[in-house]
């Protein structure tokens, strides 16, 4: 955590990226702990409304929590070589819980030293 805050205000600067995609599935999991062991099971990634009508109504799924897996596509300007560059960022929910759409400006953290490398703020 310490070396991550260090890394990222060492070697990242943030830019503001414009959306050119967003990706978003989800699956279902569950968690089961034991005294000694700790089992998750989870579904294959389908799209979000079908997963949690399954959650809800199919008591196979009942007790599952639906997860979300979202790829966000941006385009920035890098700090490295003022070109214009494309990423992809992974996260497992939406920023302030509000979905981003093609488009929109999201701010992101760019690498000082590699020209398409970037970093979730």
């Amino acid at each position: 955590m310490i070396y991550d805050r260090h890394d990222k205000s060492a070697n990242y600067q943030r830019v503001d990226a414009r959306i050119s995609g967003v990706s978003e599935q989800c699956y279902l999991e569950k968690v089961e702990r034991g005294v000694i062991t700790k089992t998750t099971s989870t579904s294959d990634l389908t799209r979000c409304e079908i997963a949690e009508l399954l959650r809800k109504e199919h008591p196979k799924w009942q007790g599952y929590d639906v997860k979300h897996k979202i790829e966000v596509k941006v385009v920035y300007v890098s700090p490295v070589d003022g070109a214009t560059h494309q990423s992809s960022l992974q996260m497992s929910y939406f920023p302030n819980g509000k979905p981003l759409r093609a488009g929109d400006v999201f701010p992101v953290l760019a690498s000082k030293t590699k020209a398409d490398k970037t970093r979730s703020i």
